[in-house]
């Protein structure tokens, strides 16, 4: 069955920022909602009780100056209206006799900005200006005309608009704990998954299990993910095993638990590609056992190996902890002296491997059986550039030591002087000058 890849988006975005973008939208769509309603409906309540104050005024302004209208009385008027005037919030105010000449008048003194807005919305709201007859003896003399003084309208907006911006922080705050819970109950779980997910198909790790969630979905999405990896790891655990095993037997020896020919080329390879930027010595050490065949065939091959075996360990215990020795094959073993300061690091440790060999082989009563070795010792550069060199190099010396005296050391190209030797390795050290 085929399974048809998904094409992502051009633009995509996370679930968090989606549901910060929502959650904003929706509070501000509420906060501006009900802040315009609560405005529109506290001006009405504002507009019905002004026009009932200003009608109130303008009957106190009528009765004030009753008397002085029926007699044109200008001054008395003009008194009696400063005088309520100036308790009230009035913008303006004039008393107007039967035919609509002035007899008094009132103008607010202050003509500021906020006194400006607050004229444009009193003439919004009451369109008309506020009026009341003047009765003398039961006929009408005049009539009082006034608009009030609109600052407490703008007053009131900047309350409405402050209470609104405080709602807005507080609904800010809201949203801040909410994301800040989604980020904690939602995010981190789904992140948790996404980064095993991750981890089990690129890194094929199965270790990480995803954490317990307080919503029920997400927590039962982690369990079902955790055991399917529990499962995964149950399936792949035998695999990796078995892999290991096969890496192992392909790169030792199973009678020494020692590298192999194969490992031990590479590993030489990939240290001279490393020695050729960092200009350390290092030396190659071909070990063979002397009379080995003889031991073999008088003795069996059960023994053969038990010799094989020990000479490995104790080849192995004289070795410092960055070289590494091997079985190349039958009775011979490779050593890999890396860093080597100095030749004489070479020899000693090829007096310490054939020193140590000088015990008998334990544990074999009918006969005593000593193991000896043959060392033939090549040093980079001098004797060889690549592995196959420095091997070859090696050998040979090996084998001019079973010629000349078996169980002894030499190194390869004897014509090279050994101070030579040395002043190579010093050159290649790094500091080291021309």
């Amino acid at each position: 069955m085929k399974t048809t890849a998904l094409n992502a988006p051009d633009e995509q975005t996370s679930l968090l920022a989606t549901l910060q973008q929502a959650h904003f939208r929706v509070a501000m769509l509420m906060v501006l909602a009900l802040g315009f309603a609560l405005t529109l409906a506290a001006l009405m309540a504002l507009r019905a009780s002004a026009q009932h104050n200003l009608q109130h005024v303008a009957r106190s302004i009528a009765y004030a100056t009753e008397a002085a209208a029926a007699f044109k009385d200008t001054t008395a008027i003009q008194e009696a209206l400063g005088q309520i005037a100036s308790q009230e919030s009035l913008a303006h105010a004039h008393v107007l006799d039967a035919k609509g000449a002035v007899l008094g008048q009132y103008q607010r003194n202050s003509n500021s900005l906020l006194n400006t807005v607050g004229d444009r919305m009193v003439s919004l709201l009451l369109t008309q200006p506020t009026t009341a007859a003047v009765v003398f003896q039961g006929k009408q003399i005049g009539e009082v005309r006034l608009r009030g003084d609109g600052s407490s309208f703008v007053w009131f907006l900047f309350s409405g608009l402050a209470g609104m911006l405080v709602c807005l922080a507080l609904g800010g705050l809201a949203m801040r704990q909410l994301s800040r819970r989604v980020r904690r109950d939602i995010m981190q779980p789904l992140q948790a998954l996404i980064a095993l997910t991750h981890a089990a198909r690129q890194e094929r790790s199965t270790q990480s299990r995803a954490p317990a969630s307080k919503i029920t979905e997400l927590h039962q999405l982690g369990e079902g993910f955790n055991a399917l990896l529990e499962e995964i790891e149950a399936h792949q655990t035998p695999l990796h095993q078995e892999s290991l095993s096969q890496t192992h037997l392909a790169n030792h020896d199973s009678l020494t638990g020692l590298p192999n020919r194969a490992y031990f080329r590479r590993r030489l390879t990939r240290v001279l590609q490393e020695n050729q930027t960092e200009g350390r010595g290092l030396a190659v050490l071909y070990l063979d056992h002397d009379h080995f065949k003889s031991v073999n065939d008088r003795y069996g091959h059960a023994t053969g190996d038990a010799l094989l075996a020990e000479v490995a360990k104790r080849v192995r215990a004289q070795i410092r902890d960055n070289d590494v020795v091997a079985r190349l094959g039958g009775d011979e073993f490779a050593v890999l002296l890396t860093p080597l300061p100095n030749v004489e690091d070479a020899t000693r440790i090829s007096d310490k491997i054939i020193a140590s060999m000088s015990e008998p082989l334990p544990q074999r009563p009918a006969d005593r059986i000593v193991p000896s070795l043959s060392i033939g010792i090549a040093i980079y550069p001098v004797h060889g550039q690549t592995a196959e060199q420095l091997l070859r190099a090696a050998d040979s010396a090996m084998y001019r030591s079973k010629t000349q005296q078996r169980g002894r050391h030499l190194i390869s190209n004897t014509e090279v002087d050994t101070s030579d030797l040395r002043e190579s390795l010093q050159y290649r050290q790094p500091g080291r000058q021309k």
